[in-house]
């Protein structure tokens, strides 16, 4: 669960700096996107080693909608040009851990835990792609 709360962090944000071509640079994006990383993490909780469904629902219900906010702020900031691509990678990495934490906060509901097991399985696989991905596009906070 720490690699899908470590793909977003930062919210104290740097202004924009604009390169010479006028598009913001690759630190800037960096910086920013680092930003709303640290500030998701710092209000994210852990996962414990759970032993009831509840303590899987309460974490999910605490930060689902962190993680659903940051990626909103993180979708829209403008990486720089040569950025775009991998960005959208990450994001879509993002996207999947969201996705697979919803699925997770499901099955705890349901007490299925073939379908817990198999949500949390996918919720880090996902953040290892993200992790990945963040590190490919040199974010130090996100993916950690």
């Amino acid at each position: 669960m720490n690699r899908a709360a470590a793909g977003l962090t930062l919210l104290a944000c740097a202004p924009l700096v604009l390169t010479g071509c006028g598009g913001p640079s690759h630190g800037a994006f960096v910086k920013k996107a680092d930003a709303i990383c640290s500030a998701f993490a710092s209000g994210a909780g852990t996962l414990p080693k759970p032993t009831k469904y509840t303590q899987v629902v309460a974490y999910v219900d605490r930060n689902l909608p962190l993680y659903e906010a940051a990626l909103r702020k993180l979708a829209a900031l403008n990486p720089a040009a040569q950025d775009k691509a991998a960005v959208a990678q990450w994001l879509a990495a993002d996207r999947r851990v969201a996705t697979a934490l919803h699925a997770l906060g499901q099955a705890a509901l349901r007490h299925n835990l073939p379908a817990v097991t198999s949500a949390a399985e996918q919720v880090r696989a996902a953040g290892l792609a993200s992790s990945e991905a963040a590190d490919a596009i040199g974010l130090t906070v996100c993916g950690r």
